[in-house]
């Protein structure tokens, strides 16, 4: 018996290692192991490629605002693949960005969201909060005038909100204005209170979707699910594999044809930038351009009353559509507003973008 034998079945014994196995390998899959269940485990395998180059990082990264742009600049210029490290935590934000909303659009188009998975969809809609919370908590952290400016129009946009709005806004900047508390509070956010938010939400979502069980697709009878059944292992596990793998070729492509650029440093005094925030926020951005939304109300009305009855809608859709109906085309109206809202968030990042050239 081998040396690696020998201490799997020490362990074993104390905590039973092959029922973990079994139930992590051999969990059934209704209607067979599919690719578009594969979204899950891809934003998982994200996570730990985004902690891992994050905490890379924090080995040459100094949170402080006298020298964050110094420290940036070195990962750039002078660490050996400090290029390729940042430009990879960077681009792979933008990939979990994109990632979870299609997982959240695949679960609705299959409607997985229906009894008795509600709580299911609610973790997850939280898991889409805290990873939007990540982009924009660490866009700040390269301490150029992009970041800097980015972060102070969105914290002046979170100042609008009724009550805990001005409470939030000083919160986070550490003060009246911002400076070298914003970005301190900001890191412990990023680094700190996100990740743990995340794995103990994340934690959660997986438990109630053990309880609840894969949903299946939408075209199938139940007596089809259970009929062509398989175990996660090993058909989904390749598949999953597949999908990370895919991941991963994306986002080192990215990192190498298109690398962080850092601007010159962050500083307070006015200048003729035009700050943006990331393209995932760019929809937002240019919502708050619309004529319709000028002015004091508009502003609150565009930058805090949509997106929060947005969110709220997303968190309560298992309870408000209580149609049974899982197919997408007998559910029209979910669907239309879907596309809609899709189309919509398109239009509009196309005229920020389509704006830069004006």
């Amino acid at each position: 018996m081998s040396l690696i034998h020998i201490i799997y079945n020490w362990i074993d014994e104390r905590i039973d290692l092959k029922t973990l196995q079994a139930k992590l390998l051999y969990e059934p899959m209704p209607g067979g192991s599919r690719y578009a269940y594969a979204f899950g485990s891809a934003l998982l395998f994200i996570f730990i490629m985004q902690a891992t180059t994050g905490i890379l990082l924090m080995f040459y990264y100094a949170p402080t605002a006298d020298h964050a742009w110094q420290s940036t600049q070195y990962i750039l210029k002078e660490l050996d693949y400090g290029w390729f490290l940042l430009s990879f935590h960077f681009w792979g934000s933008s990939v979990m960005v994109v990632m979870v909303v299609c997982h959240m659009l695949q679960v609705f188009i299959w409607g997985a969201y229906k009894n008795p998975r509600e709580m299911v969809w609610l973790a997850g809609t939280i898991l889409f909060l805290i990873v939007m919370a990540f982009g924009f908590t660490g866009y700040l952290l390269p301490w150029d005038q992009r970041a800097f400016w980015a972060t102070t129009v969105g914290v002046e946009i979170m100042d609008k909100a009724p009550i805990v709005g001005d409470f939030m806004a000083r919160f986070l900047r550490g003060g009246p204005t911002a400076g070298a508390q914003t970005l301190s509070r900001f890191f412990v956010i990023h680094v700190m209170l996100l990740p743990a938010a995340l794995i103990a939400v994340f934690s959660l979502h997986l438990f109630f979707f053990r309880k609840a069980g894969p949903a299946g697709p939408f075209k199938a009878t139940r007596q089809q699910l259970e009929t062509k059944m398989e175990f996660f292992f090993p058909r989904q596990v390749f598949k999953d594999i597949v999908v990370m793998a895919c991941v991963f070729v994306i986002i080192a492509g990215l990192a190498t044809l298109w690398p962080v650029e850092l601007l010159d440093e962050a500083s307070p005094e006015p200048t003729d930038y035009n700050p943006e925030p990331e393209w995932y926020f760019l929809f937002l951005f240019q919502l708050l351009r619309l004529k319709m939304f000028s002015g004091e109300f508009g502003e609150f009305l565009g930058a805090i009353a949509l997106p929060g009855l947005f969110v709220l809608l997303l968190m309560a859709l298992p309870f408000i559509n209580r149609n049974p109906e899982r197919h997408p085309l007998k559910r029209p109206f979910a669907m239309s507003a879907v596309v809609f809202l899709l189309v919509g968030i398109a239009v509009l990042t196309w005229m920020a973008i389509a704006s830069r050239s004006q």
